[in-house]
């Protein structure tokens, strides 16, 4: 991916480009007025902070769970990886975070652990979720959802697509479409398949279009409050390697 233009690896976990990753999966995954927050994520915030675009509260929360996903990645060797899309300028307006899962993945012990060497060693701290409104729980039955979802339609080697954002300003741009299609290459030259989640049919369709076919739909029930809203709208997918689709 490294050789495709408009495309750079994020080098280090120090540094501006870990910093503009961190910084374009927190804006875009948190939303605005005017572009959609990441679905899931918004209804773990739960009624407090849904459509409180301002609210720093919001940032916050959202901000520390890519700080830790992205800090991980880049210290995890080389399996796990970040890149950037860059705009005509060479700014990044958008960042992925892959994963090359060798085989039988690693156990859900092995992973939490990861995270919590994050928090601890490299100052991303422990979360401030709030459990007077129930956020922690629901968080915990969100990553409890991608976890079963990936082990249940992942389980031999394959590439996961971790994270995939693109800044709010930049949407619209092809900028999602120049990271996948490297990925898919990249999948497709190692006969892999490539697995990821996502909410909302929108997202679904534009998933789709790379050769991803959606494997199973899943509900996320907050733990807490059986009365609650469920969130209905979230995807696992999967794609084949080599599916015929125009990837130049």
């Amino acid at each position: 991916m490294t050789s495709t233009p408009g495309i750079r690896k994020v080098p280090s976990p120090n540094g501006p480009d870990a910093v503009a990753a961190v910084d374009i999966t927190t804006r875009s995954f948190a939303g605005t007025a005017t572009s959609a927050p990441e679905a899931l994520l918004d209804w773990a915030l739960g009624d407090t902070l849904r459509n409180k675009w301002d609210h720093p509260d919001r940032v916050k929360h959202v901000g520390w769970s890519m700080k830790v996903a992205i800090g991980t990645a880049l210290r995890s060797g080389q399996r796990r990886a970040v890149f950037l899309g860059l705009d005509d300028n060479g700014e990044p307006g958008a960042a992925i975070t892959v994963r090359l899962i060798p085989g039988k993945q690693n156990s859900s012990t092995f992973e939490l652990w990861k995270y919590v060497k994050e928090m601890v060693c490299f100052c991303a701290g422990f979360p401030s979720f709030d459990t007077k409104n129930g956020m922690d729980g629901r968080m915990q039955a969100a990553d409890d959802a991608i976890d079963n979802s990936h082990r249940k339609h992942a389980p031999t080697a394959h590439i996961n697509v971790q994270l995939m954002a693109v800044a709010p300003e930049h949407q619209g741009n092809g900028m999602c479409s120049k990271l996948m299609r490297a990925v898919c290459l990249v999948a497709d030259g190692q006969n892999l398949p490539a697995y990821l989640e996502t909410s909302g049919e929108k997202n679904v369709a534009v998933y789709e279009t790379f050769g991803f076919k959606t494997v199973e739909r899943v509900t996320v029930r907050d733990p807490n409050d059986t009365k609650a809203d469920t969130f209905d709208d979230f995807y696992a997918m999967l794609r084949a390697p080599s599916e015929g689709i125009d990837l130049i």
